[in-house]
């Protein structure tokens, strides 16, 4: 007789993990299947020689302290998830450069009040823009909180008289409302340079996505775990089993199971089955609809029709270094620097397609600036990031691919070494090179995309919890991670899967499928 669960989360990454441990709390009889030996998906580390290397966290948001604790710090507290965290000093440094005439070269702080001070200093007729944006961001926070308090169903009335502008803004870019709230370029330049970890250009951007997340790393700073990502990872997981939620690890599910037209049960690939009344799947809907689903003819159309519309956000080229000597001798001082060639970010979005790499932005992080503990004493953790915007490995064959990696990760080396003056070279003790098709083996994502799908203004975070109470999939069958109604990113693939974790709460308590 097979067991029977409430739940089953396919997948452990940062999604899965908190609807499970989120089921767990409330009670429901939760089961993880993950076909890795560790949890966390892209939240995990690897060591090379000396060296521990986080595999994609750069930093995550609103967790904050005391009084300043924000939204997913207070959701780890009532979860009880304990991690400790490093604060970090700067938002970052954003320079544009290229051909060795630098156009900008500024450090953005953490703070409100001190966010205004630079303002008020290099472009002080912008700064009721600033306070403008602010607004913009507690609008868009407003209304996301009426529709979650209403379960999707608003009233008209309401989002009329009270939530006017976060109707607006579900329609717009994060360009069309910088330039709607007046700012200079230089300011659009400057709040444009998170562009890449949203996995679009700053036109095309979903405008509340974008500004929940700035104003999230302006207003509560950014926090990393002192133990790397992966702690996070087993915090939840030791948090969720202590609550009664059981793990599976190197055990992958092979097929979904449905009985009258809804969710039953999920099969692994040793043949045994396991009962359900709800699945989240930490998988993109294309390998669940492709691969898993037992009966595809349940699949609505519209659901096809979005993913043939949706394009995958970026695909991470990444470069780890283990360096023989400490951050000051390298010459490095920023946590954070964002390097682009141009201000024009869909011009480097559309040079990205390919791998020339004429036009591109890096993004370097320095893990001992924030936490110097990070590498043994008088070495530096640094990785160097660019990405893809469309399926740039494709062509590269299996004879090349070696070689082809290594081609990239010298030009990004010597880039960084010609605009820093960084001693990079001559002190390398360690390197490892990932790629689109590193991403794609390790987490089984569609062409190694780590930020799910792209979030544009016509399907961004805001339009996809608004129709997501209307657009059901099969019964008993929820999403979460990146390419979920919450989007990409730490602070939303947690906080998403907290709500999924909710909703499915209520669709088990309804009674599943029944």
């Amino acid at each position: 007789m097979s067991e029977k669960y409430d739940l089953i989360v396919i997948g452990a990454g940062n999604g899965g993990l908190m609807t499970a441990c989120r089921a767990s709390r409330m009670g429901l009889k939760t089961l993880v299947l993950e076909r890795h030996n560790l949890p966390g998906g892209a939240a995990t580390s690897f060591v090379r020689g000396r060296f521990e290397f986080d595999a994609s966290l750069h930093e995550i948001p609103d967790f904050g302290e005391g009084e300043s604790r924000g939204e997913l710090g207070r959701l780890f507290d009532e979860l009880g998830i304990k991690v400790e965290m490093l604060q970090v000093k700067d938002a970052f440094r954003y320079i544009i450069q290229k051909n060795g005439e630098r156009t900008l070269d500024v450090t953005v702080p953490h703070g409100r009040d001190k966010v205004m001070d630079l303002i008020n200093e290099i472009c002080p007729d912008d700064a009721v823009c600033i306070e403008k944006l602010y607004m913009a961001y507690e609008d868009m926070v407003s209304g996301l909180n009426y529709w979650g308090s209403v379960r999707g169903n608003p009233d008209p009335e309401v989002l009329k008289k009270d939530h006017s502008n976060f109707m607006r803004l579900m329609t717009m870019s994060a360009g069309d409302l910088f330039r709607s709230l007046g700012m200079s370029d230089k300011l659009i330049d400057i709040l444009s340079a998170y562009w890449p970890y949203q996995g679009t250009e700053i036109n095309t951007i979903d405008a509340s996505r974008y500004i929940l997340m700035i104003c999230s790393f302006l207003e509560n700073g950014a926090y990393i775990p002192k133990m790397r990502s992966h702690q996070l990872s087993s915090a939840i997981v030791s948090r969720a089993a202590k609550l009664g939620c059981k793990f599976l690890f190197e055990t992958e599910a092979t097929k979904i199971i449905t009985e009258n037209g809804a969710v039953w049960g999920v099969q692994i690939e040793d043949g045994r089955i396991f009962e359900c009344t709800a699945v989240a799947s930490n998988a993109f809907p294309e390998v669940i609809y492709g691969k898993l689903l037992d009966d595809k003819s349940l699949v609505p159309d519209y659901e096809y029709k979005k993913i043939n519309a949706r394009s995958y956000g970026f695909r991470a080229f990444s470069v780890y270094l283990g360096l023989d000597a400490p951050p000051e001798e390298i010459g490095i001082k920023d946590y954070t620097i964002f390097i682009s060639t141009s201000n024009d970010s869909k011009l480097i979005y559309d040079n990205s397609k390919g791998r020339e790499l004429s036009e591109y932005a890096l993004d370097v992080c320095c893990l001992n600036i924030a936490n110097p503990d990070c590498s043994p004493k008088g070495t530096t953790e640094i990785v160097l990031t660019i990405s893809f915007t469309d399926d740039a490995w494709a062509d590269v064959t299996e004879e090349d691919y070696v070689k082809e990696k290594r081609r990239i990760a010298d030009m990004m080396i010597t880039r960084l070494e010609e605009i820093m003056g960084f001693k990079i070279r001559e002190h390398i003790e360690e390197i490892e090179i990932a790629s689109p098709v590193t991403f794609a083996r390790y987490m089984a994502t569609p062409q190694g995309s780590i930020y799910g799908y792209s979030s544009e203004k016509w399907d961004g975070m805001s339009s996809r919890t608004v129709a997501a109470g209307a657009e059901r999939t099969i019964h008993g069958l929820f999403f979460v991670g990146g390419h979920s109604s919450s989007m990409s990113g730490y602070l939303p693939t947690y906080t998403g899967g907290n709500r999924t974790g909710l909703q499915i709460l209520g669709y088990v308590m309804s009674g599943g499928g029944n």
